[in-house]
């Protein structure tokens, strides 16, 4: 009885030994950078990037293409159409 209570003991170590080393490393690796991102730092960093790229979408003639303004375009219309339907 003891040998089988060995051998269990033995074979879910080495379960949870392989789990760790593999999935629950990648689940930590995720967790981290998923908290890091609520840090003050990084927030601030993100804003200012937004900034940045604003800033050069606007120096730019034309920000969409022909086929992205015409896709936005027709969206818009539907939305349009559909709003002036729910009010009535």
């Amino acid at each position: 009885m003891k040998i089988f209570i060995y051998k269990t003991l033995i074979v879910f170590l080495f379960i949870f030994l392989g789990y760790k080393l593999t999935i629950g490393y990648t689940i930590s690796k995720f967790e981290q950078k998923f908290y890091s991102l609520g840090n003050k730092e990084n927030v601030e960093q993100i804003k200012n990037k937004i900034r940045n790229e604003l800033q050069e979408g606007v120096k730019k003639d034309r920000i969409l293409d022909k086929d992205d303004a015409l896709l936005l375009n027709r969206l818009f219309k539907k939305l349009s159409i559909e709003i002036k339907n729910a009010e009535k």
